[in-house]
């Protein structure tokens, strides 16, 4: 914000520039007793609902608010899971979206089953999967269905994945680098709490894609 302030009043890209690059090192800096104190936050939370325990308003809006900053640091990395998480927010009458996209099709265990069979399942274990080109789609789509269906000169692929949170469901990231000193706590059971007070709405995600022949 001192940065646009500076820039908008004085017109200095030098002086708005080193504000920025100021706010990143800081960020930085601050970023491992910050994740901390998330992870305390959010491992107590999870424990209260476990337990049976409600959550305030605020503290609801706190976890949709984490879920808007997930969503939003996924879409580069995480293209689909970005997609599917956006519409969580939104409710559907039908409970299903459909989505059409051929990207799913490098992923090397839906293309075994494309070629295997006309239906197939797909599992994975994501944490094995996290160095292989499969880690991207398993992030979205585990578990999934996948349909082929043979059309005129080409074949339609549909995977098929029910996109919902877990209830007490934890994962750690980033807990091997630099000693875990940026480890942070992904509590799918927050998420969950959520989707059981209407907040969060799951669905059936239908994706499409086109195998030409």
């Amino acid at each position: 914000m001192a940065s646009i302030i500076i820039f908008t009043v004085n017109k200095s890209k030098r002086q708005s520039i080193k504000f920025l690059l100021l706010g990143a090192v800081l960020f930085m800096l601050l970023l491992p007793f910050n994740l901390r104190q998330y992870n305390r936050r959010a491992e107590a939370l999870q424990s209260r609902i476990n337990n049976k325990g409600e959550l305030t308003t605020k503290e609801k809006l706190g976890v949709y608010g984490c879920l808007i900053m997930v969503t939003v640091f996924d879409i580069i990395p995480f293209p689909e899971v970005g997609i599917e998480n956006f519409y969580l927010f939104f409710p559907i009458k039908e409970k299903q979206r459909t989505f059409h996209s051929n990207a799913f099709l490098n992923s090397p265990s839906i293309m075994r089953e494309v070629k295997r069979k006309t239906l197939g399942y797909v599992a994975w274990n994501k944490w094995i999967t996290v160095f292989s080109k499969d880690f991207r789609y398993s992030v979205a789509f585990d578990p999934c269905l996948i349909q082929t269906v043979n059309k005129k000169g080409y074949r339609e692929v549909t995977l098929t994945t029910a996109f919902q949170y877990r209830k007490d469901y934890v994962t750690i990231h980033a807990n091997g680098f630099m000693r875990g000193w940026f480890a942070f706590r992904i509590d799918e059971g927050l998420f969950w709490y959520l989707q059981e007070e209407g907040w969060l709405h799951p669905y059936t995600a239908i994706w499409i894609a086109k195998l030409e022949d």
